[in-house]
């Protein structure tokens, strides 16, 4: 794990920098003008603004003239069109190079787009030191930028509760995340009952990105209430009980829209007698979840009076009585507390399926508004998305699935709820930011630190970079960027391992905690930096791990006692710590200083990408107890999920798209990487392993640029072993058990035919192009246009990339499964690799169920699987632009002579675009109209919950010998996948740990670039497999004595 290591005075440097250092290109004058961004991320988050058309005017009326010169605005699809900004007296302009000041929500999504010399406003995301954020940063202070971050500024207010001073954020939106959440539960509320029956008002309510402004939404939902009031809920139905958990604004917001409905607030013991209540009822009924109702101190009893602050400091000495207090008589929850790992739960699985064994079955829905994936309510699975906001949770089952049933609780979490909103989110937006603008702009300041002071403190605190430099609150950044840099400390030598969790950044208190141990003398290094984001409008605790390292021990005891005391001290962190001491718990081993675990010798293994199928390799290797694996991703959280499935798993961000030192140093402290990127980034992966006499492993096939790397890999005593999946990689172990062994009998191959599948299983084929995806949808795209070579009955066959997809067969080995077959690739290459070259017939190729083909035939044809702009922002549009590149004017007659005049075909075509929304649905990435296509695929084309991929491989091998004879061998595999894992995720993750397993273990001398295609890698791999319950089963027909044997 790559490390920072720092030494007094360190961080002086960037103070000083501060102080001495002042060119004056990003400091603001007194004539100032203002521009604002477009938003480049998805399509929700793009249509919000950090100000509206009626800031705008007011800027421009009260400002304007020798202070504003003016506002410009870049145009966008944004909730408000640009021409309202352009009538508030903006103007609409591509280039803002000559702005001075420039507003956006989001960070910029591309480092070259940022202007230097110029002052920037948006939520940057590096406060934390988030990896993936750094490079923005660094190109912030290359530029000479000076940024103001939306999430610090912030002023000093007192929790009522505790006393304690905190800080509160000025510019958010968590109001609006509870307003949308509760629009969004009613919806979730009104699906759950149907499922049971019943047909109620809250059917009708609609998501709440469908209203235009938040006053539209509350009059839809008051006339959902006024039906309630005049009408009644169905007579059988129950009195409904919302249950509300948390007091601050995401909880204010869902209470808003909650007080629209005809209702009454009753307290949880009133809740309990209203449960006989016959119906028909006229309102509903709401419930605020007190601190004691929640829980109460382990062994005590529930009647003893109950101290919020000592609850706050001690949380351990707690147990949730959520389960048996307020879930029995809940119908819904809205959820909008603050959690992290500290305190108890409110509602585990175990107490959920506890609840149903009982007969309380009448909690129906959770808005879970607070969105802690597996936290206070622990069944919050995974985050829900606008387009897919439920999901529902099976309390017998334990299992997770996307409709809404009876026998379920409909679960809401969505995580950008407030984009939802985005006329009023824009407004409060602006309303925060419009007096602190006006301050920078009537004010300004000129170069030196009396005129800076001018600013508001919740602006000057605000400013992380100025002058090419980091400002003083935010210098620890510095730290965390260089950290993969740096070289690392003896493990040997004397050092305290610290691990601190608590609200770090936003209280200040990572950059205290770092000036102590400097003050002290003592050097550091940062192990890790979880980093958890603040979700509608909740901010969670983030986790520092760092080892502190002096000579004098007494110094180690004080970085101890004086970080304790700050904790204490710095009461708005709410942080806790936990030491160990390594002062002479270390050992050596192989002449390198590593900590000795278990008395084992300890194996270390980095898997590359944490993709659809790293999860089984991650499990597979990480069984043993003195194996580490750890995961590196670009996202934390894709990295973490795989990690979890070893018992000494570890999640690392790093961005693996380029070299760089902290993805050496990832390679340097393992044994073997597993690389499971794309495969055209094996090559620099490969070049890194080499210089740092690392041995690699990957899935994919090797390409010349790997071939080119034998010979220094052989040199550095490095095993490279590729094509170690499912295809390539299974194929060739279980073909060349076959073909080997009919080489040491004598014989030659005269005919070779091998195919491979990855496909849903038939009940799970249920959607028109049969195909599910269990791995990248481009790489099943790219893979349908590849050229293809092979040979039968002693001719060589060619076929362009643009023919493949017309060029496909039936297959009949399974009658059952009705398939076609597609050559895969340069079958001939494996004439040499198989030793083969002189059979009449080689020949590989790839299973789809029948009808796929010539589908996406039609599609290629239309122009979907071209990698070129799309040329609009909708696929309606972006439809029109393909037909009429082709001179059509019709999408129809487009669609029919895409489909070679063959109007069933075209039909199908023309259905499945439906399907798929391709008429109505915005283009996801308008660079690209093949990555925008392969978007809506994998949106649509995602495996349910409970249903089954399936992956095939048939080989058809003849043989004959000098003696007359001839063999036909068939081997075939047909493997399903089941609750825990995909097919695909076994056969491709299961096959390159099993080659990692051999390297690490030993079993694998050679050194060089290897295939699976030898004996000392195939056999030991086929049998390892084969204990993971992937087995292949052979059958050969001797033709000389007309008899078969298995």
């Amino acid at each position: 794990m790559g490390r920072l290591t720092s030494s007094p005075g360190f961080r002086l440097g960037v103070s000083q920098i501060w102080r001495h250092h002042r060119p004056a290109l990003a400091v603001l004058q007194r004539d100032i003008s203002i521009g604002i961004l477009r938003e480049n991320y998805d399509k929700w988050e793009r249509r919000v603004s950090p100000i509206t058309p009626d800031h705008v005017k007011h800027l421009i009326d009260h400002c304007k003239g020798d202070e504003l010169t003016g506002i410009y605005v870049q145009p966008s699809q944004r909730i408000f069109p640009d021409s309202q900004y352009e009538k508030a007296g903006a103007l609409i302009t591509e280039d803002l190079t000559d702005v001075d000041v420039l507003l956006g929500v989001k960070r910029v999504a591309n480092e070259d787009d940022l202007i230097a010399d110029k002052t920037y406003m948006f939520f940057s995301h590096v406060i934390k030191g988030q990896p993936e954020n750094m490079e923005l940063l660094k190109a912030i202070l290359d530029k000479n930028i000076q940024l103001f971050d939306y999430e610090a500024i912030a002023e000093d207010v007192k929790d009522p509760e505790t006393g304690k001073m905190k800080k509160k954020r000025l510019v958010a939106f968590g109001k609006f995340a509870g307003i949308a959440g509760m629009i969004d539960t009613l919806q979730c509320l009104g699906r759950r009952l149907l499922a049971s029956g019943f047909s109620t008002p809250f059917l009708n309510c609609s998501p709440a990105y469908i209203y235009y402004d938040l006053d539209d939404a509350k009059r839809c939902i008051g006339e959902m209430g006024n039906r309630i009031e005049r009408d009644g809920l169905p007579m059988s139905l129950e009195p409904l009980v919302f249950a509300f958990t948390g007091k601050g604004n995401v909880t204010k917001g869902a209470l808003e829209i909650f007080r629209l409905l005809p209702h009454k607030m009753i307290t949880l013991e009133e809740a309990k007698s209203i449960k006989s209540t016959p119906g028909p009822h006229n309102c509903v009924y709401g419930v605020m979840v007190e601190q004691n109702d929640l829980v109460k101190k382990t062994g005590g009893q529930e009647e003893e009076s109950f101290d919020v602050k000592h609850y706050r400091c001690n949380p351990s000495e707690y147990e949730s009585i959520f389960a048996s207090n307020v879930a029995p008589v809940s119908n819904v929850i809205v959820n909008g507390i603050y959690w992290d790992e500290r305190y108890p739960r409110l509602l585990t699985k175990a107490e959920m399926t506890d609840l149903y064994k009982q007969g309380h079955k009448s909690l129906f829905a959770v808005g879970d508004i607070s969105c802690d994936v597996g936290g206070s309510i622990e069944f919050l699975q995974h985050t829900t998305t606008i387009d897919k906001p439920f999901f529902s949770w099976n309390p017998v089952t334990n299992q997770a699935d996307d409709e809404i049933t009876e026998d379920s609780v409909a679960v809401m979490g969505v995580d950008i709820l407030p984009t939802e909103l985005s006329v009023e989110s824009s407004k409060h937006f602006g309303d925060a930011l419009l007096p602190l603008l006006k301050q920078l702009i009537m004010d300004g300041y000129g170069e030196d630190d009396k005129d800076y002071e001018k600013l508001p403190p919740e602006l000057a605190n605000a400013c992380i970079a100025r002058d090419g430099s980091l400002t003083p609150n935010f210098e620890y950044i510095e730290a965390l960027m260089k950290r993969p840099a740096m070289a690392h400390h003896d493990l040997q030598e004397p050092h305290v391992f610290l691990r601190i969790q608590g609200h770090l950044f936003d209280s200040g208190l990572i950059n205290q905690v770092l000036d102590v141990i400097e003050r002290l003398g003592c050097h550091f290094e940062i192990e890790e930096c979880a980093v958890k984001p603040t979700v509608n409008g909740i901010a969670h605790k983030s986790v520092l791990m760092l080892r502190v390292f002096s000579e004098d021990n007494n110094k180690l005891d004080d970085v101890i006692k004086k970080v304790d005391l700050l904790l204490h001290l710095i009461g708005s962190a709410e942080a806790s710590m936990q030491h160990f001491d390594n002062r002479s718990q270390t050992t050596e081993s192989s002449g390198q200083s590593k900590v000795s675990v278990l008395g084992d010798q300890e194996k270390k293994v980095l898997i590359l990408g944490a993709g659809k199928v790293a999860g089984s390799c991650a499990e597979y290797l990480g069984r043993s107890k003195s194996t580490t694996v750890a995961v590196a991703s670009l996202y934390e959280d894709e990295a973490m999920a795989v990690a979890k499935n070893a018992v000494r798993g570890k999640a690392v961000t790093c961005d693996l798209s380029q070299p760089g030192d902290k993805l050496r140093n990832l390679i340097d402290d393992a044994d073997v990487v597993v690389s499971l990127l794309p495969a055209p980034m094996h090559p620099m992966v490969a070049k890194e392993c080499i210089s740092l006499k690392t041995n690699l492993v990957t899935a994919s096939y090797e390409s010349d640029e790997m071939r080119a790397l034998h010979s220094s890999s052989e040199e550095a005593g490095v095993a490279i072993l590729n094509e170690v999946g499912l295809d390539p990689g299974m194929d060739h172990m279980s073909a060349m058990r076959i073909i080997d062994d009919v080489h040491a009998r004598g014989g030659e191959i005269t005919s070779f035919s091998s195919v491979c599948g990855g496909l849903p299983a038939p009940e799970a084929a249920n959607n028109p192009l049969l195909y599910k995806f269990s791995w990248s949808p481009m790489g099943v795209m790219t893979a349908s246009q590849n050229d293809a070579t092979y040979r039968r009955d002693g001719k060589t066959i060619q076929i362009d990339g643009a023919d493949l997809l017309a060029s496909s067969e039936p297959f009949s080995a399974w009658q059952s499964l009705n398939l076609e077959c597609l050559p895969n690739r340069d079958s001939l290459i494996y004439g040499e690799k198989y030793g083969i070259q002189s059979a009449k017939t080689i020949f590989r190729g790839t299973l789809r169920y029948q009808g796929f083909s010539a589908l996406l035939h039609v599609f290629k044809n239309m122009g979907v699987l071209d990698d070129k702009e799309t040329g609009a922002d909708t696929w309606h549009d972006t439809l029109e632009n393909l037909q009429a590149e082709r001179g059509f004017h019709d999408l129809r007659t487009f669609i029919l002579s895409c489909s070679g005049n063959d109007k069933v075909l075209a039909s199908r075509a023309y259905n499945c675009m439906l399907w798929l929304g391709l008429k109505i649905a915005p283009v996801s990435e308008p660079s690209s109209i093949v990555r925008s296509f392969c978007d809506l695929l994998e949106q649509h084309l995602q495996y349910e919950d409970g249903e089954r991929d399936m992956v095939l491989m048939h080989h058809d091998i003849k043989a004959s010998f000098d003696d007359g004879s001839a063999e036909s061998h068939t081997c075939a595999m047909h493997l399903f996948g089941d609750e825990n894992m995909t097919a695909m995720c076994k056969t491709v993750g299961y096959t390159a740990a099993s080659g990692t397993k051999l390297i690490l273990d030993g079993d694998i001398a050679r050194k060089g670039l290897l295939l699976p295609t030898s004996k000392d890698v195939y056999m030991p791999s086929l049998d390892l497999l084969n204990k993971e319950g992937i087995i292949f089963e052979e059958q050969v027909h001797i033709d000389d004595e007309h008899e078969e044997a298995v």
